[in-house]
């Protein structure tokens, strides 16, 4: 019995301890430079991933978007640019109203947030036009404009991110209306959502949004860069679920400065980029800090004001580093790969293949938390093992190792004390045996006292 209650309080250990690999972004390459050409930027905002897997850039000073291979290599602009010439014959063939073809020829100004429907129809903000408009991604070509300028409801006044769920709902951050419009595909509005602080005289003032994100539950997530926090709003009823951040800005856990954009992570968490701290942070589904990649400066590997933010299937990470106008691809290192097999071999109760990555990692980075933790549990689960199969020396020399990386593990005792009393049953059963005959001669003389006493008498 007690080899179960073990057992089973291991595996529910496990399960509540176990720490899933980070990212550790230590290798990279970048793409691009300043300026107007081909692979250069100037402010590249969000990025997302198209429906054939390639990459497309908010361009925003440059008033375009580029597409760009997964490896980083220009492929095409949006909208395509055209020699005057052309300009003037495709006008002449033009169907569209002509309000979208003066959008596509030169009103295309400052798109910033990005995001296709379940159609495949690409949608972009455009800052300056405090508009929404709807792109065919296979030719380049704005279809229509949602929205006008204004402050009424399905209007815009400064449209920086936006998402669109898989019900077709559209998210859009309105900065300079300080709220988030929840629209149709047709661009009418469905919901407001606003924020508000309390200020010193008592009073209230709404704040301002930039970055908006659907969560794997359909909670919106969104960025309020001036009040440095992050919001995960419930869309049913209008309440919040959680907050992320302080009122002021900082660089510890839990705090941010000016964040912009989401991402989904591995293991439902979220990455935001935390732009004016030049680091990207990683927080779990309920808002609690996770893991900082964090280097400043201007060289190759270092962020300067990072924005937009993509987390591919091989967990590659490519960020718009505004500040340095490139995009960076972050590859998962050695560690990372490492720490993920050794989560796979733990899934298959192969601990000695766990043991044996784990020691890896710890040779090159000593202090990983990840990796001690891996261990603890290997250590553990070999001890249960030896316990079971009734070697009890081994099995202490595992749970002892367990205190020399966690000193305080409240349930080691209880291991010991289980094998102590395993390995001096024998003893005990003989001693337990003897204090019994003991005990029942002690009350068969007492017996035997009392019914002489009173035969006597």
């Amino acid at each position: 019995m007690k080899k179960w209650f073990f057992l089973i309080l291991s595996l529910f250990l496990l399960q509540n301890s176990l720490v899933e690999a980070s990212l550790d972004f230590s290798v990279f390459k970048t793409r691009g430079f300043e300026g107007k050409a081909e692979l250069e930027f100037n402010q590249p905002e969000d990025l997302i991933l198209a429906p054939d897997c390639n990459l497309l850039v908010a361009d925003t000073n440059n008033n375009r978007i580029q597409v760009l291979s997964q490896e980083g290599d220009f492929i095409r602009f949006i909208p395509p640019p055209k020699a005057k010439n052309e300009a003037l014959k495709a006008t002449a063939t033009d169907n569209r109203p002509q309000s979208i073809i003066n959008l596509q020829n030169n009103g295309f100004k400052r798109p910033v947030g990005l995001a296709f429907d379940s159609s495949g129809k690409l949608y972009t903000t455009l800052m300056n036009g405090d508009q929404i408009v709807v792109i065919d991604y296979a030719t380049g070509q704005i279809q229509r404009a949602l929205c006008s300028s204004g402050k009424k409801q399905g209007q815009l006044y400064m449209p920086m991110d936006i998402d669109i769920d898989d019900q077709d709902r559209i998210a859009v951050a309105e900065f300079r209306n300080k709220r988030v419009q929840i629209l149709d595909l047709n661009g009418n509005c469905l919901k407001e959502i606003v924020y508000q602080e309390t200020t010193e005289k008592g009073g209230f003032r709404q704040l301002e949004p930039r970055g908006v994100f659907w969560s794997q539950d359909g909670d919106l997530i969104v960025t309020y860069p001036n009040y440095h926090q992050i919001v995960c709003w419930n869309i049913k009823d209008g309440s919040i679920r959680w907050r992320y951040g302080g009122k002021t800005p900082g660089r510890d856990k839990g705090m941010l400065n000016n964040p912009s954009y989401i991402c989904q992570a591995p293991d439902s968490h979220l990455l935001v980029s935390d732009t004016k701290n030049n680091r990207i942070v990683e927080i779990t589904r309920n808002g609690k800090y996770h893991d900082t990649y964090s280097q400043k400066g201007s060289s190759p590997g270092r962020l300067n004001i990072p924005r937009g933010l993509y987390l591919n299937d091989e967990e590659e990470l490519i960020v718009s580093d505004s500040g340095n106008s490139r995009i960076h691809f972050f590859t998962a290192g050695q560690t990372t790969l490492l720490l993920r097999e050794a989560k796979q071999y733990s899934l298959a109760d192969d601990w000695d293949a766990v043991m044996t990555n784990v020691e890896k990692v710890l040779q090159l980075q000593p202090n990983n938390e990840q990796a001690l933790d891996l261990k603890i549990n290997a250590l553990y689960f070999k001890g249960d093992r030896a316990f079971n199969n009734g070697d009890l020396a081994k099995a202490e020399d595992f749970y002892r190792a367990v205190l020399r990386y966690k000193p305080d593990d409240g349930n080691i005792p209880q291991k010991l004390d289980a094998i102590f009393w395993e390995n001096n049953r024998p003893i005990l059963l003989i001693a337990g045996g003897l204090i019994f005959v003991l005990v029942a001669l002690t009350i068969g003389i007492w017996c035997l006292k009392i019914f002489f006493r009173r035969l006597k008498g």
